[in-house]
């Protein structure tokens, strides 16, 4: 027989199960791929840096541009011819006019950079970089946010796991209350013995509670990490492996193509960049250019304006205010700092992967060893109910075997649920996430 709060409690999560959305694991990371927002963002920096570097394809191109100009003088432009008049014999113009007082002129045009001490191709390096770095961090993202998908699903897996395990303690200790309170009724045992099967289903009841709140909060934040209207109910079981590897594999694919790693590999790249573009600014440039005239007015001066021209131009910086030798100096400095901080974050993934690996195993060990526990403690409560009910056992040890039976059984799930979790972190760390999926088909688990 069942007590009230069991019955309301199990109604609820029928209810809620009916409502829910069944999910597996890999179409629930489909989802979060092509939905979460953030990730989304960082697909953009990719979209914007990628955008850049074929901007910056351009810059050898030459600079075409057209020219106009509508010119009003206080007066016409002119030569003063009065020498000239007075000492010819016969009449000459006091002055010939160059220009009206209104010129119009018009040209196309054009530079064609041919050496610019490397600047161009600097500038172009390092947006190749910026790429670089923007994909890195769209990688990076991507597996933070799988391990945390890691983590919500299965955490709802777990918290669903260990509440139907809190309600079987529930449902027994509500089955040894009966009989207490019919032993009772007989004469068999006394009422604190009674007293004592109702606290320890009392005491089962408030943690059949906590469990259910846990779910519900578990749910919630698996719902809006995949943006669903309606609750979703994870379909995929947690799992062990037993066939672990070594820690090295781990440790040399997460030190040899992390995204970090590659982050600070495309700060460098930038970092050289900017110690060409300063120190390009030492050296000459040289450029091709062109002019063709496309409209002149009908003066003297529009007549005399060639109707082509072509050339090549020299520029030889001296001196500037913008402190060249220094900025080489800082630019140089920033690529130490990115070597350093190289160092450190090699360092920082070795702990990392070396941890997490340990935990992942530690968990491992923990479930497989809890087996053994379990099976004894689910014997011990068959023995104890027997003994209880032929008066050679009384109902606190009915109760304490039941409710440490069950302590082993929610333990033996949070360690499944660690090594879930750990072995996540860990391919994610080092980049095989899509291992993942293989070692839920390893286990007979069916990926949808």
């Amino acid at each position: 027989m069942k007590t009230v709060f069991y019955g309301i409690i199990t109604a609820i999560t029928l209810s809620c199960n009916v409502q829910a959305a069944a999910i597996g694991f890999s179409e629930a990371w489909y989802q979060v791929a092509q939905k979460n927002d953030a990730l989304q963002a960082k697909k953009e920096q990719v979209k914007y840096a990628q955008a850049l570097q074929e901007a910056a394809k351009s810059l050898y191109l030459p600079n075409v541009d057209i020219t106009g100009s509508y010119t009003h003088f206080d007066k016409p432009v002119e030569i003063d011819t009065s020498a000239i008049s007075a000492a010819l014999p016969y009449p000459f113009p006091n002055g010939i006019p160059l220009t009206n007082q209104n010129f119009a002129h018009s040209s196309l045009n054009a530079v064609l950079p041919i050496y610019t001490g490397g600047r161009i191709t600097a500038a172009q390096d390092i947006r190749q970089a910026q790429v670089d770095e923007a994909q890195s961090n769209y990688n990076l993202a991507t597996r933070a946010t799988f391990t945390q998908l890691v983590q919500y699903y299965f955490g709802v897996v777990l918290s669903e796991q260990v509440y139907q395990v809190r309600l079987g303690a529930v449902d027994a200790l509500a089955t040894h209350l009966n009989h207490a309170v019919k032993f009772e009724q007989q004469g068999q045992i006394a009422k604190v013995e009674r007293l004592m099967a109702q606290v320890s289903l009392d005491k089962a009841q408030i943690e059949a509670q906590k469990s259910f709140r846990d779910l519900e909060i578990a749910k919630l934040a698996l719902t809006k990490m995949l943006k669903q209207q309606e609750s979703v109910l994870p379909t995929t079981p947690l799992f062990v492996n037993n066939s672990v590897t070594s820690v090295t594999p781990y440790l040399t694919k997460t030190l040899a193509d992390h995204p970090g790693i590659a982050i600070l590999n495309a700060k460098r790249e930038q970092a050289k960049g900017m110690v060409d573009m300063a120190s390009a600014k030492h050296l000459p440039e040289v450029m091709l250019y062109g002019n063709y005239n496309l409209y002149a007015d009908d003066s003297a001066t529009g007549e005399l304006l060639p109707e082509w021209m072509v050339g090549v131009g020299i520029r030889i910086p001296l001196m500037d205010r913008s402190g060249t030798s220094q900025e080489v100096v800082a630019a140089k400095s920033s690529v130490r700092q990115v070597n350093l901080l190289q160092m450190q974050m090699q360092q920082d993934l070795s702990i990392l992967v070396e941890k997490t690996y340990a935990e992942m195993a530690q968990a491992l060990e923990e479930y497989n060893s809890l087996a053994s526990s379990q099976a004894l403690s689910a014997e011990t409560v068959v023995l104890r109910q027997k003994a209880f009910s032929q008066g050679l056992s009384t109902s606190l040890e009915v109760a304490d075997a039941q409710l440490y039976a069950t302590s082993i059984r929610v333990q033996r799930l949070s360690a499944s649920y660690n090594y879930v979790k750990s072995l996540a972190q860990l391919l994610s760390v080092s980049g095989d996430i899509d291992r993942f999926m293989d070692y839920l088909q390893i286990n007979g688990i069916e990926v949808k």
